[in-house]
């Protein structure tokens, strides 16, 4: 009997049979953060897309100011058109650079350009929007695919450390389990239990107290931290959000900015229908289809090199004043080629 209370003690003292943990608590944070990681996920795929829009948008966007300056080359839209002067930034947009020392030459390099035409406004645009657009990536794009790896690689680790300390709690409960029965039945019989077996038991007692204990620490730490970083996630999505909300204002503001030379430009075309003749803000589209042949470019008074012509300039089928062939010869030029000088 003297062996039995010993036993028993051992049992009362390490509080096996009243020990607590998290592990139900564990279970139901793991089906959370699922769900939680589905949302940051849908965050990442969101804003990712986000960029790549942005980056198509610029890149259709500039592509349709090449397609202005090609189709304006050496006629008297170039001006206001596709012409992008002598000065505007080097055309490279492959992102070469060191940095921001590239960006910060790039900005410089943009203050200093003030252009004049439909192709070199946007050519403007282009270069100033993808300057944000990198810093987009780098800031919001990047920051939400690290914030993923942190906790997703951090969590999963720890649920596996988790798993392993509760198999080893397994283990010792299984086996002091055991052992009890062995006393047990050694004393329905009316024996005492021999002290190397009360001694084992005991040592396994105590092992099964430290897996206890260190299942249960790490597994509360574990719920923490899970808790942590999901009901006080907004506290990660505040720089995120700081830097989408500064991007979204400084974007717009810039490219108003640019845009703001787009009334020069439309100015300039209205003023275009007062020295060409059938020149208007509905084109003449109608009378290319309807129109004769040689009505059509008697209408336009610009024939075969001969640009000296009869009539006000205005409404359909008028032919326009005198006007001087030097006044229409403009220079052409790609819009990341070779400009000439003699514009």
């Amino acid at each position: 009997m003297k062996k039995a209370r010993i036993v028993t003690r051992v049992k009362d003292k390490t509080g096996i049979s009243k020990s607590k943990n998290r592990s139900g608590d564990l279970a139901e944070l793991q089906q959370r953060f699922q769900q939680f990681a589905k949302k940051l996920k849908f965050l990442i795929l969101a804003v990712q897309a986000n960029h790549n829009a942005m980056l198509a948008y610029g890149k259709s966007r500039l592509d349709v100011a090449k397609a202005i300056n090609s189709l304006s080359a050496d006629t008297p839209l170039f001006p206001c058109a596709g012409d992008i002067g002598p000065l505007a930034p080097p055309a490279d947009s492959s992102g070469n650079g060191s940095g921001d020392a590239a960006s910060a030459s790039t900005s410089t390099a943009l203050a200093n350009f003030h252009p004049t035409s439909y192709a070199a406004i946007h050519l403007q645009l282009h270069k100033k929007t993808k300057i944000y657009h990198d810093k987009y990536m780098e800031h919001v794009v990047n920051y939400a695919v690290e914030w993923e790896r942190v906790l997703t690689n951090r969590i999963s680790l720890h649920i596996k450390q988790a798993n392993k300390l509760r198999v080893d709690l397994d283990h010792y409960n299984s086996k002091v389990e055991s052992l009890r029965q062995d006393a047990n039945k050694t004393m329905s019989k009316g024996k005492s239990v021999p002290e190397k077996d009360v001694d084992k038991l005991r040592r396994n007692e105590q092992k099964l107290l430290t897996s206890r204990q260190d299942y249960d620490k790490f597994v509360s730490d574990l719920c923490g931290y899970m808790e942590e970083v999901m009901d006080r996630g907004w506290k990660d999505l505040h720089p995120m959000l700081v830097k989408l909300s500064q991007f979204d204002a400084t974007l717009s503001t810039e490219e108003a900015n640019c845009c703001k030379a787009m009334y020069g430009v439309t100015e300039k075309l209205k003023e275009m229908s007062t020295r060409h003749v059938n020149v208007k803000a509905g084109g003449r589209l109608k009378e290319l289809e309807t129109w004769s042949l040689s009505s059509v470019v008697q209408a336009s008074g610009e024939a075969a090199g001969s640009l000296t012509i009869e009539g006000s300039g205005s409404g359909d089928g008028d032919l326009p004043q005198s006007v001087n062939p030097e006044t229409l010869q403009v220079g052409g030029g790609g819009l990341f080629g070779n400009l000439g000088s003699s514009r």
